[in-house]
């Protein structure tokens, strides 16, 4: 009786002295969006190696056991998304597993919000505004003002206008150059309906009906 005493208490007394302590969790990051990575790190103390086991409540319903039985396992991470905005406890409790000995140390959680994620149709507030860059035009007026002293501009530079000038009532005209004479930018804007013609090899353009 006494031996099985002593025996357990040896027993009970490796097991502590190697087993793992559940020391923190920690996650990244912890405000998130619907459907973005979430890293869970969970440590240990010490950092030799040891057999225990713990179960990882994700706050969304989902229950997984995992066992840390290797170096390598130490840090133990977890990656997961979370497809619901809204607050999430994800809570670490030492477990058995099969023969597995649960983890020591105190059961420890850390809190998760997550974010509706932006709709397809959302614009950035920063996105910066079009540049809208105008083309220059001759304007002409409607209505012409001549006046006894001065007449209106009707014709590019290097054009003059052509008898018997502008028609008072369609405000129809032609301007004339030497024939081949080259066309400069930008064209006329011809006023009301009228129709803006050229002909270079003629030295002709102008607005016409």
């Amino acid at each position: 009786m006494v031996r099985k005493i002593w025996l357990a208490s040896f027993l009970a007394l490796v097991t502590t002295a190697h087993a793992q302590t559940l020391s923190s969790v920690k996650l990244e990051p912890t405000q998130a969006k619907a459907g973005e990575s979430v890293k869970i790190t969970v440590g240990f103390e010490p950092s030799e190696v040891s057999n225990c086991a713990l179960r990882v409540h994700f706050g969304d319903g989902q229950i997984q056991k995992y066992t840390v039985s290797k170096a390598s396992d130490m840090p133990l991470v977890i990656t997961r998304s979370y497809d619901k905005p809204g607050q999430y406890k994800v809570d670490i409790e030492p477990t058995t597993a099969g023969s597995t000995l649960k983890c020591l140390g105190k059961r420890t959680h850390a809190m998760l919000a997550v974010a509706a994620a932006p709709s397809a149709a959302s614009v950035p507030a920063t996105m910066p505004r079009a540049t809208v860059t105008a083309t220059p035009t001759i304007a002409l007026p409607s209505t012409p003002t001549a006046t006894a002293t001065s007449k209106p501009v009707l014709c590019p530079e290097g054009w003059t206008l052509a008898k018997p000038g502008q028609n008072a009532k369609t405000k129809a005209f032609s301007c004339s150059a030497k024939a081949g004479t080259k066309i400069s930018e930008p064209r006329l804007n011809c006023p009301g309906d009228l129709t803006y013609f050229e002909n270079s090899k003629k030295g002709q353009l102008g607005c016409r009906v």
